[in-house]
């Protein structure tokens, strides 16, 4: 195995020389400080020796300011993600905790599983906050693997999103009243979002060749206004549905507005598409005099669901129409059932007794 400890006189200090790939490396540094002495030297050179025979050696990771420290790597990261800018936001927030742990020069493949639980167990916060930290920094070491399939993934902390302990949501109904307050030029939107249950960002980046004859296909979403070409789950979110009797009167009311850019739903003369902000509006303004507190996101998305599971349909049909990746998603709509269960664990039986009876009374009346 090559390489070298040498003393380098006009600088007082030693450096390592090893060969890699076909160029002669040179460092001069170990863990941020001066290699002053030949001993330093050589353990560092059969750190590096040892990295070598694994597979796992980047030179980069020895060097000042290394792209491989968490500090440096995570620039790299974020700026190459396609996530929008409040996902970028909320990454850099959990990355600065994971550096006030352990340090800006922390080496991402250094971390383990216990560095990790530790780590876990020092955030001061909900469970909920802890869970989307350590889910950033679990993202961004997948990140990395991708450059680097030798790249050898710890093993995380237990990472379960915390459920709400209730959903919020809208009877039919109650939806129909809110509908008939909304102004009939913003109104086909809302009976979208609601008849399919999509994300509103879906709706609003609906265009015209998302309707294709008889289906509709949710493809689409807006990011901080910016457009872009999947949904918020990437191409599993994709959904192509049948167009409801509902929908199509939404949709042909819709399609006879001006469109700029070819939008499905627009809000004024010029063709313009919604955003998050009007949506808000228009709903907060009808929601105020109907004595309704609800957002409009569990209004729209989340209603679908507790309404689908009222009436009796199941979780995997549920997980189907929203197309969730994991049935843990969507058993928050399992909750509104519990009034069912106890109707069944209640009733368990009765029909029995009660046919029994029926048929007892029909014998005494053919006598």
């Amino acid at each position: 195995m090559g390489g070298h400890v040498y003393y380098h006189a006009p600088a007082k200090r030693c450096y390592v020389s090893i060969p890699f790939r076909g160029v002669q490396e040179k460092f001069w540094e170990y863990k941020g400080e001066p290699i002053w002495d030949k001993r330093t030297g050589r353990k560092f050179l059969s750190i590096m020796q040892a990295e070598i025979d694994k597979g796992t050696f980047d030179p980069r990771t020895y060097r000042p300011n290394s792209p491989l420290s968490v500090k440096e790597f995570s620039k790299i990261w974020l700026d190459s993600t396609g996530a929008g800018n409040n996902t970028k936001k909320l990454y850099r927030n959990a990355i600065s905790k994971v550096m006030d742990y352990f340090g800006e020069d922390q080496d991402i493949r250094e971390f383990t599983h216990s560095k990790l639980l530790l780590f876990k167990q020092s955030l001061n916060l909900s469970e909920a906050a802890k869970y989307n930290v350590l889910t950033a920094l679990k993202t961004m070491l997948r990140f990395h693997k991708k450059d680097v399939p030798t790249f050898i993934m710890p093993e995380f902390p237990a990472l379960t999103k915390p459920e709400p302990e209730t959903t919020e949501y809208l009877t039919f109904e109650e939806q129909q009243n809110i509908l008939a307050v909304i102004p009939e030029r913003h109104r086909s939107i809302f009976i979208i979002m609601m008849e399919y249950g999509c994300r509103p960002q879906e709706a609003t980046a609906l265009m015209r060749d998302c309707i294709i004859k008889d289906k509709i296909i949710f493809r689409r979403s807006h990011s901080e206004y910016e457009l872009r070409e999947t949904t918020k789950t990437g191409c599993k979110g994709i959904r192509i549905e049948d167009i409801t009797t509902r929908a199509r009167k939404a949709l042909d009311n819709a399609l006879q507005w001006p469109s700029f850019k070819g939008w499905v739903f627009s809000y004024n003369q010029k063709g313009s598409h919604y955003n998050n902000k009007i949506l808000n509006k228009i709903w907060r303004n009808a929601c105020e005099p109907l004595g309704v507190k609800i957002g409009l996101y569990e209004a729209v998305r989340h209603s679908l669901g507790c309404q689908l599971a009222e009436e009796g349909y199941s979780i995997d049909f549920i997980q189907d129409v929203y197309k969730h990746t994991s049935i843990r998603t969507t058993r928050r709509y399992a909750k509104r059932q519990r009034g069912m269960i106890f109707d069944a664990l209640e009733n368990r039986g009765k029909i029995i007794e009660l046919r029994s009876s029926l048929e007892g009374e029909n014998k005494k009346s053919s006598i």
